[in-house]
């Protein structure tokens, strides 16, 4: 009877926790996870010298409808910033430059391909549930190093993302498993 008791009491104290901080993070309006994804990342692209600066490195961000995905990254858990994002119910379109991008890697001429879409944010640099329209860039060029580079720029922002072949499979896993409800990496939040 007494290891009952005490059984009871863990299992409710440990219920009481869990139920805190989901409690905590809807008080706090976060309705999205963030996970570490080993190997995401890109370059800050810089077109005046069309070559590539420092190395970023991303998490995702997952809204909690699983609707959204954002390239983010997770500071401490009330600190993130959000990059560009994707949408599921228009997602094969919204990566279609991402995997034309490939097939142009692949082939033996490169001539430099400039593509705009206009779509929703899809969490554009920070909140994660805009519904205005964007306009993201995307050019295929080639770097002075000769190095096949997809250049991702959203309209209004100064940032240009740029990824290399691997960059933009590793991106396009990472989605894909998302959009197949599959596990995308590690919970930080």
């Amino acid at each position: 009877m007494k290891h009952s008791v005490y059984t009871l009491a863990l299992t409710l104290g440990l219920l009481s926790l869990c139920a805190c901080s989901t409690a905590d993070k809807y008080a706090s309006g976060r309705y999205y996870e963030i996970y570490s994804v080993s190997g995401l990342g890109a370059c800050e692209f810089k077109p005046a010298f069309n070559d590539c600066a420092e190395q970023r490195v991303f998490d995702v961000k997952i809204s909690d409808n699983k609707e959204k995905i954002a390239l983010a990254k997770f500071i401490n858990p009330s600190d993130n910033v959000s990059f560009f994002g994707f949408i599921r119910n228009d997602y094969p379109a919204q990566v279609k430059p991402v995997r034309d991008f490939l097939l142009w890697a692949q082939a033996d001429t490169h001539t430099a391909k400039h593509l705009t879409m206009k779509r929703p944010a899809g969490n554009a640099y920070g909140y994660l549930f805009e519904n205005r329209e964007v306009e993201y860039q995307f050019d295929f060029t080639q770097t002075r190093a000769g190095v096949p580079m997809l250049v991702i720029h959203i309209d209004g922002k100064d940032r240009y993302f740029g990824l290399t072949v691997e960059q933009a499979k590793k991106l396009l896993s990472t989605l894909d498993a998302w959009y197949e409800n599959r596990a995308v990496g590690y919970k930080l939040t």
